[in-house]
Formats: structure tokens, C-alpha cells, sequence
């Protein structure tokens, strides 16, 4: 069960999120902005291996992580499939229960402890159609979002040594965080193999 923390957010964790809303795209979001964004926000906790959405769950709210990494997977037969990480200013939310209000088709699980801010869809959907100048932040976000999925094909590619390095280069935080058979199944490969990948890294 997730815990929620009522009350508003400090001075300290406004401006955490306003630097990692602007760490997520290369347009800037002004205060005045975060500010309205996050009004009425909840802050929730989960333990390390909890999942906030399961498959199956329909929740059309908004999460931005603040602290720790989330994954995004699903079953391939009895096989997990780890699809994506959301890392602190990832905002996270099934698009079938956003857009649709449709079942998650996947699990959204803490791979460490995790903080996120939970925003309601009423708020944000609202705050889209009120101000032009949060759209176009959210447009551009959309299109970040899509750049950063090319360049993950681009970088998780080749033989899984390959890919192992180049998740080494790319995502050092995740390979230091997130334990090792979640990353041997955002890599597609066995835990076994690779632990003896790293054992020839070291």
C-alpha cells in the first residue's frame, strides 16, 4: 500500500522539482508555473520492489519522481520485460488510463525507495487548457521524450556486452542503483550472463 504525505510541499522540495522539471526538457518552465503545477500535489512513498500501477489497474493521475528509480515492465509469458526506468523528473503515468481510462497494460514498480508527487489529472488537464505557455511546455516535453526513446535504440544495441557498456556510459545510475536481474531484463539477457559481464568489466 502506498503512503501518502499531506500538507505542502517546502521551499526546498518546490525547488527540487522546478530543477528537475527543467532538467527533462530543454524549455524552461517559469515558477510561476511549477508553482501551479504541483498545487495540491501528495507526496507518496514506496519500498523497493512495491509497485504504484499494476497491469490490470486503471489510475489516470500524474507521478513525478523525486527521489529513487522506478521501472516500467511487463510479463513476456513467465519472462519480466523491463520496458523503461523513470529516474527523478520523470513523470510517470500510463497513457491507456490517462487517455482512455483504460487498464495499465503494465507495472510501474519502485526499484529502490521512491518519492514521487502525485498530481490529479483534473488539476493538470486543467492547468493544459488554462495556460498556453504549460501546453507548449508539455508539447516540447512530449517531444524530448520521443528523442530520448530514438537515442535508447540507437545506444541499447549490439551483442549484450554491447549493451551492457553502453547502458554503463549512458545510465551510471541505474547500473548502480537498480538490482541486477532488473537490468538483465531492460537488457534481455539472463542475470547469470550478466553478472559474468561484469565480472569482465571489473
Amino acid at each position: 500500500m502506498t503512503r501518502k504525505q499531506p500538507g505542502k510541499l517546502t521551499q526546498r522540495e518546490k525547488d527540487l522539482v522546478h530543477t528537475l522539471l527543467n532538467g527533462e526538457c530543454d524549455m524552461r518552465m517559469p515558477s510561476r508555473l511549477v508553482e501551479a503545477f504541483i498545487a495540491g500535489g501528495e507526496r507518496v512513498r514506496l519500498r523497493r520492489g512495491q509497485t504504484l500501477i499494476g497491469i490490470g489497474d486503471t489510475d489516470d493521475n500524474l507521478y513525478i519522481v523525486l527521489e529513487g528509480v522506478m521501472r516500467v515492465w511487463y510479463l513476456n509469458g513467465k519472462q519480466e520485460v523491463t520496458f523503461t526506468f523513470g529516474m527523478p523528473g520523470s513523470i510517470v503515468h500510463p497513457m491507456h488510463c490517462y487517455y482512455r481510462n483504460e487498464a495499465s497494460s503494465e507495472n510501474y514498480t519502485a526499484c529502490c525507495p521512491v518519492k514521487l508527487l502525485k498530481i490529479r489529472k483534473e488539476h493538470y488537464d486543467e492547468l493544459l487548457r488554462q495556460d498556453h505557455e504549460f501546453a507548449l511546455w508539455n508539447l516540447r516535453l512530449a517531444q524530448c521524450q520521443v528523442y530520448h526513446y530514438e537515442m535508447r535504440r540507437k545506444e541499447i544495441k549490439g551483442d549484450a556486452r554491447e549493451r551492457y557498456n553502453a547502458m554503463v556510459r549512458h545510465r551510471p545510475d541505474i547500473v548502480r542503483i537498480v538490482p541486477l536481474k532488473v537490468i538483465a531484463s531492460y537488457l534481455g539477457i539472463t542475470p547469470e550472463y550478466l553478472s559474468s559481464l561484469r565480472a569482465i568489466n571489473d
